[in-house]
């Protein structure tokens, strides 16, 4: 559950920094930084998308479902909100494309694309926070020990052991644009489940 949570706080921090970064250069205060926004959707796609979203389908969802239907509704919801968020990213790229290139509107088509992205996500990690806390107790303890073992496998390639160079600027964007309230360190207390 911790390495899920922890999850859920570095792809919200991506997403808020890349709401900052277009909110300054919509009131003209910066200059884009198309590197930088194409690092933060390639982060999207490679770890939340690839790796995470998958995961969770496959280990903590089917576990639950083997378990009990009581939550049949949520997943269900959830899984098509994993497809319906791979779909988005493909609209981000492309409106990031069309902004790049000069396209009319290009800005404000993007930074639109980014806040409906972000919007869908934040509700969607919601509400895997809250099926987290309801389903602790249903699933065995060796359901847990699967599911711990396939997230541990994980390593982001933002925040990670092996953070990956291509990630090293955005990582240093993120850390210098966060408010120090969410600046917390990647080593929270590691008794949950």
């Amino acid at each position: 559950m911790a390495t899920i949570r922890e999850e859920h706080r570095t792809l919200g921090k991506v997403m808020k920094v890349l709401q900052q970064l277009l909110a300054g250069v919509a009131v003209q205060h910066a200059e884009p930084d198309f590197a930088l926004y194409s690092a933060a959707l390639c982060y999207i796609a490679d770890f939340p998308e690839r790796c995470h979203h998958p995961k969770e389908d496959e280990y903590l969802f089917e576990a639950l479902r083997r378990r009990t239907a009581d939550f049949n509704a949520v997943l269900d919801e959830l899984q098509a909100e994993h497809i319906r968020g791979a779909q988005m990213l493909d609209q981000l790229q492309c409106a990031l494309v069309h902004y790049q290139g000069g396209a009319p509107g290009g800005l404000g088509l993007f930074r639109t694309a980014v806040d409906a992205y972000c919007a869908m996500l934040s509700e969607h990690m919601r509400k895997e926070e809250v099926l987290l806390v309801q389903a602790q107790d249903r699933l065995a303890e060796e359901d847990w020990s699967r599911i711990a073992s396939a997230f541990e496998a994980n390593d982001d390639p933002l925040s990670g052991g092996n953070r990956r160079e291509e990630f090293r600027r955005l990582y240093s964007r993120i850390l210098n644009l966060l408010p120090r309230r969410m600046k917390v360190p990647a080593q929270h207390a590691r008794h949950e489940r």
